[in-house]
């Protein structure tokens, strides 16, 4: 519970703050007004994204719902496009969901922030063989896989998959974009 506060809840309630000590400092409230109230709305649909997820196992449908809502503010400025593919038989209990989102939250905020891509796609299935995954993939510029080591995101990621027992997998190549891929337990 603590790590989902510190990497969810705390993180829009940090925006928040940042937006007000705007307004304290003279910044036009049109200019900061739209950015606060949505930081508001924001942190308050993962204070409920977390207590669904915390307190109920039946189906997946807060879970999509939050993710929907990420994406469309992460893609809200149109400089990158997201495509989500939940598949709706897939079931995941609530660790499970915690887990797949702040997954696809770092990975997502990894491609905004180190890949200049312009597509992302993240894809949450299950296989004819029955395995559960989660793919996210990126048009971006790669890196080295030996990189990888250096970043604390991609740890964290791996982490989070392990505490769920699922298996984590990265592939890159320079200048041919990323592919991470969560497996679940089944």
């Amino acid at each position: 519970v603590a790590r989902e506060i510190h990497d969810g809840l705390a993180q829009y309630l940090f925006a928040v703050s940042t937006h007000a000590q705007m307004l304290e400092s003279g910044t036009p409230v049109a200019e900061v007004g739209p950015q606060l109230k949505e930081a508001a709305a924001l942190a308050q649909q993962e204070a409920r994204f977390a207590i669904l997820a915390l307190s109920s196992a039946s189906g997946t449908a807060p879970f999509d719902s939050a993710l929907r809502r990420y994406v469309e503010f992460l893609t809200a400025d149109g400089e990158l496009a997201v495509d989500l593919e939940i598949d709706p038989a897939i079931r995941l209990a609530p660790d499970e969901q915690i887990e797949i989102f702040r997954i696809v939250q770092e990975g997502l905020g990894n491609v905004r922030r180190h890949a200049n891509a312009t597509r992302a796609e993240v894809v949450i299935g299950l296989r004819p063989s029955g395995e559960r995954f989660v793919v996210i993939e990126d048009d971006g510029a790669g890196f080295p896989l030996e990189v990888e080591t250096i970043g604390q995101g991609l740890r964290n990621m791996r982490d989070r998959a392990s505490s769920i027992d699922g298996g984590f997998s990265v592939r890159s190549t320079p200048g041919l974009g990323t592919a991470l891929e969560v497996v679940l337990r089944t």
